[in-house]
């Protein structure tokens, strides 16, 4: 029973946002079968971004601030972004401005359910407290790096717009960065919640925009 517990606090989270996100593709949906095969992208990105912070660790900086922006933060929203861009950016059925922020919050959780499986079962005893407490605050900040991602990649995909590629990966990594940066200086987890509800709002906003936009909209 305490398994089934612990299973269900690291992989329900991440999957229960995909669901949401999916819900709000309100006008054209994804293919499943694309939106799966993304989803197992988004656990494999776990990979590259591990090997890129093991060789860029804490001692390879000056400063705990540029280990939190370029370390951690660029190491895994760029993986994140590699894969969107030359995966899921390319296919046709990335034809409406919401796919961006579908597809991108599809790899950020598969890359967040394999990350929350470590730390869940990576601390004994304490798996369920872990979960719950991951639950509010990292999973939410991995999800709505995706969702601005996306927003911007949207824009790019169906506006031909190169400075919303830049944003694309630009204000992800700000957003990790800082809240990173607040926790790992010692701040204490108000100011990495501050940033957390910041890009909430803007990814609500984003949601919004999108949903709106949709050329499907009418029909």
């Amino acid at each position: 029973m305490e398994l089934i517990q612990n299973i269900s606090v690291a992989i329900l989270p991440p999957l229960y946002i995909i669901y949401f996100i999916y819900k709000n593709d309100l006008y054209e949906k994804e293919p499943h079968k694309l939106l799966v095969k993304t989803f197992f992208i988004g656990c494999m990105v776990v990979i590259p971004a591990l090997i890129i912070e093991l060789i860029f660790d804490e001692s390879f900086f000056d400063n705990i601030f540029l280990y939190a922006m370029i370390g951690v933060a660029l190491a895994e929203e760029g993986s994140k972004f590699i894969f969107l861009r030359f995966f899921n950016y390319k296919k046709n059925d990335f034809n409406e401005p919401y796919d961006g922020i579908m597809y991108a919050v599809v790899i950020s959780m598969g890359f967040a359910l394999v990350e929350n499986i470590f730390y869940v079962f990576g601390n004994s005893g304490q798996e369920i407290s872990i979960g719950f407490l991951r639950m509010f605050t990292a999973i939410p900040m991995h999800a709505t790096c995706g969702v601005i991602m996306g927003y911007y990649m949207g824009i790019a995909k169906l506006k031909s717009s190169k400075n919303s590629i830049l944003f694309a990966i630009l204000f992800p990594v700000i957003i990790h960065g800082l809240y990173d940066y607040f926790l790992f200086a010692g701040f204490g987890i108000i100011f990495s919640l501050l940033i957390l509800v910041i890009a909430f709002y803007f990814s609500n906003k984003a949601i919004k925009i999108h949903q709106a936009n949709s050329p499907f909209k009418s029909i």
